[in-house]
């Protein structure tokens, strides 16, 4: 299986052949995840696609507060196809296209995660979008659901529905 492996920590931005950077170029001897028990809830995907976001930026430079273990596979969300189910998934089947959100290991060819992780991308989402979904939907869903419920948080919110207004009006 192919992955981009952190070797070291250091600048996310030279690329995988350069003297300094963190990366291994691209191993192709990474072990292809196995889905683990008889009983198992987990899907194993085959990712299409990952963003790179700020918080796999940082934790490449080890400034991040979850710091793996050294080697590790970056990349946090992703959209892919099921290629492997456990006996006990109910939810999906291989062919499947689906989303998550990892704390390490998008950055790879396959990825294993839990059922109730997963989401379902809807026919005519593209999955270099839903790859870029799960964490912006989720940065952006907790504190307006959490927070709404403040007078400031409301007023917030709508300015930037006034906003979004406006700049549909003025288009």
């Amino acid at each position: 299986m192919e992955a981009l492996v952190v070797r070291r920590l250091g600048d996310p931005t030279l690329p995988p052949c350069a003297e300094d950077s963190p990366f291994e170029a691209f191993s192709r001897d990474q072990p292809l995840p196995e889905l683990s028990s008889p009983t198992s809830v987990r899907v194993r995907v085959r990712v299409a696609a990952s963003s790179l976001n700020f918080a796999t930026f940082l934790q490449v430079q080890g400034k991040y507060q979850e710091r793996p273990p050294l080697p590790f596979v970056p990349g946090s969300d992703y959209a892919g196809v099921v290629d492997a189910v456990g006996p006990g998934v109910r939810k999906f089947r291989p062919g499947d296209r689906v989303c998550s959100i990892a704390s390490i290991g998008s950055f790879a060819e396959f990825l294993v995660a839990e059922e109730k992780g997963l989401f379902a991308v809807p026919d005519g989402c593209d999955l270099v979008a839903a790859g870029a979904l799960p964490a912006a939907f989720g940065t952006s869903h907790l504190p307006l659901s959490t927070e709404l419920n403040s007078s400031l948080a409301r007023c917030c919110l709508y300015l930037v529905l006034l906003a979004v207004l406006g700049y549909l009006l003025y288009k």
